[in-house]
């Protein structure tokens, strides 16, 4: 049987000859009309192709929110991310995988794709792997306090929640995530003064005043990389090297809400930035922005980088 090849150069057609009664019942008139259609998808195929390049700025401009978990596996995600292509790999995509930790026991994590390459030539020693930064759908299903006191000495690198919580949920995300998490050089506050003015506004005292360069795994996110901006943070130090918002956020603004557990009821979230002497920023479960004393429970929402790793040799 014959096929139908499109032309080497078409040229978009946007009139059709009408077909009517009259017109003779032969393959000529439907092959004629369908080699048109033909050409046309050609011609517009090939102009996605001149508009549209595979590469993060590309990717980080579109979102897409699509299920990945049964079309590819981590390892082939994880591919497409180490040729810095992120072919097939759009904002808002998703695979769900399932952790245990002694903190929640077994629960279901949806990641979501946040950006890509938006560590890029960041940190004191520089970034130079293509990855992409993915951020749970909703909060772990166990609620967590930033310390066991309403202080926040020691900034956030100094927390309760950097130190002993986070660790525990990266260990089980590497397992199920194959060891795909790469490590990234964070500016993270080291020291709080308990006295001056914070920059949350009238009544807030104490602020951040100081910040180490520290490998990253998973980390809570700034009030930038959500809000776009910052709100609650006492100070620059607040926000270091994450001074963007994340694209997901940008181009689906409604994800910012969390639950907590997989597909829970809205819950407050913690963000790592110093709120005063006493609390912590945090995203409210009804989407405003907040801060919470320091022995709040709230939900914990990390973000990390997952990459390729060397055929020599992982927000998520």
């Amino acid at each position: 049987m014959a096929n139908l090849t499109a032309a080497a150069n078409p040229e978009l057609v946007l009139e059709m000859e009408a077909m009517e009664r009259t017109t003779p019942a032969h393959c000529d008139e439907w092959n004629r009309r369908h080699q048109q259609l033909l050409d046309n998808d050609k011609f517009l195929h090939e102009q996605m192709k001149n508009v549209f390049v595979n590469n993060a700025g590309a990717h980080n401009s579109i979102y897409r929110g699509k299920n990945l978990t049964n079309v590819y596996t981590v390892d082939e995600i994880c591919d497409r991310i180490e040729s810095g292509t992120f072919e097939d790999l759009y904002i808002g995509d998703y695979f769900d995988k399932s952790i245990t930790t002694s903190l929640g026991g077994t629960e279901t994590v949806r990641l979501i794709l946040a950006g890509f390459d938006l560590y890029w030539n960041n940190g004191d020693t520089a970034l130079t792997r293509h990855h992409a930064v993915v951020v749970p759908k909703d909060c772990f299903k166990t609620t967590a306090k930033m310390n066991d006191s309403n202080v926040t000495t020691g900034g956030y690198a100094g927390s309760k929640m950097h130190t002993t919580v986070l660790p525990i949920y990266e260990a089980a995300l590497k397992n199920v995530l194959n060891n795909h998490i790469i490590a990234y050089r964070g500016l993270l506050t080291t020291s709080v003064s308990e006295t001056g003015n914070s920059n949350a506004g009238a009544g807030y005292t104490g602020y951040a005043n100081n910040w180490e360069w520290k490998d990253t795994n998973l980390r809570l996110m700034s009030e930038i990389q959500v809000y776009g901006s910052n709100v609650f943070s006492s100070s620059f130090y607040d926000t270091g090297e994450a001074n963007i918002q994340f694209p997901l956020f940008r181009l689906a603004p409604d994800l910012k809400v969390a639950g907590l557990g997989h597909n829970g009821s809205r819950m407050w979230y913690w963000l790592s930035a110093v709120a005063s002497a006493a609390a912590f920023a945090n995203c409210n479960n009804n989407g405003n922005s907040n801060n919470n004393a320091a022995a709040g429970d709230g939900g914990v929402r990390p973000i990390s980088c997952i990459y390729a790793k060397c055929r020599l040799r992982a927000d998520i």
